[in-house]
């Protein structure tokens, strides 16, 4: 099969990480995919995988484009698809390339990344999705609540719940990040520095037990446009002498191999690639039990799970991690079991057969 998926942009990001494993993975089963992206403001940030074309276009953001601008991208997606020829179409959270394919009538799927029962954007987006999801060859969701909620609202959808695959982590020796000194214990979240991740519930949180815990530190990986804002609520806290915020990583493997927690305070999530990526490494997990984590973290098991909001009730589970190695041991021996519950195998395997079953 010729295959094109389609995302906007290969940024940090989980999405625009799982798109690449989709690729490379339908790639090695010997389909002829293309990576299309569709705006250029945001540079690569992940690899191409072996074996997959790249395509680009440079377009305005759909929400800001007017009624002429999302023509005008109307045309240029037309034009491309024209051009790509594929058997199938996979958007990964871009609606407007499905009017595109719908145009040509390219079977089409549509990959939702996010809690779908609480879309970001405005009437206009939710219209246009209510109208284009409707003639798509699958809607992927990420947890059983979308699933669920989509055939209660949406019958006519063709919704299947995939989750996000955990591949096993990076062998081999990583050395350690020179901005992690040996001495103190880390505690490691990672993010877009965003209201949905909630970084300032974590910073609330770390208030309560940075005190009495002298010799751990919290490092937050991520940009976003709060990052100032997040960086003064530290200091009003007091607690920026124990708080390191660092940039985007290419290589989380060495963070994850030499920080001793992984903590996410996510106010909410589709099903994220770090807190998967974080497991498959052996880090025990602190996460408020959002949808997502509420699937991946097996409480008591794997990790310990927080009524989402709830800062003291997560700050005293974090403190509970610190301050008990042989829980932080037992957890993290049981969370790479999280590559077998989620395996690349099974996620590639779902998308090929909702590919194949669109050509018919």
């Amino acid at each position: 099969m010729k295959i094109t998926c389609v995302i906007g942009h290969l940024g940090p990001g989980g999405a625009e990480r799982v798109i690449t494993y989709l690729c490379g993975g339908l790639a090695a089963r010997g389909h002829q995919v293309t990576l299309l992206t569709l705006s250029n403001s945001v540079p690569d940030f992940y690899e191409l995988p072996q074996g997959v074309e790249r395509a680009r276009l440079d377009l305005p953001a759909f929400n800001q484009s007017g009624f002429l601008g999302s023509f005008r991208r109307l045309l240029v997606m037309i034009k491309t698809l024209r051009r790509l020829r594929p058997d199938v179409l996979i958007s990964f959270m871009t609606l407007s390339v499905l009017g595109a394919a719908l145009v040509l009538r390219i079977p089409y799927i549509f990959s939702d990344h996010l809690d779908i029962r609480t879309p970001p954007f405005g009437k206009k987006w939710r219209l246009l999705r209510g109208v284009l999801l409707r003639f798509a060859s699958g809607v992927t969701v990420l947890s059983e609540r979308d699933r669920k909620y989509l055939a209660l609202y949406y019958p006519k959808w063709k919704t299947s719940l995939i989750y996000n695959p955990a591949l096993p982590a990076a062998g081999g020796d990583l050395p350690c990040p020179d901005f992690l000194p040996q001495g103190p214990r880390y505690v490691l979240a990672v993010g877009r520095l965003v209201k949905q991740k909630g970084f300032d519930y974590l910073l609330e949180a770390w208030r309560r037990v940075c005190e009495d815990n002298p010799n751990w530190r919290l490092c937050i990986v991520g940009v976003g446009p709060l990052e100032a804002e997040l960086k003064d609520l530290a200091e009003v806290l007091d607690v920026q002498h124990s708080v390191k915020f660092l940039p985007p990583q290419k290589n989380l493997a060495p963070l994850y191999r030499y920080c001793d927690i992984f903590a996410m305070s996510s106010r909410t999530e589709g099903f994220p690639m770090v807190l998967l990526e974080a497991m498959a490494a052996g880090m025990p997990v602190v996460s408020f039990a959002c949808t997502g984590p509420d699937v991946i973290v097996r409480d008591g098991e794997d990790g310990l799970l927080v009524k989402p909001g709830y800062t003291e009730r997560f700050a005293h589970s974090l403190a509970r991690l610190m301050q008990d190695e042989n829980l932080r041991q037992r957890l993290a021996h049981n969370a790479p079991a999280v590559c077998e519950r989620f395996s690349l195998d099974t996620y590639i395997q779902s998308y090929e057969d909702l590919c194949t079953a669109a050509l018919k």
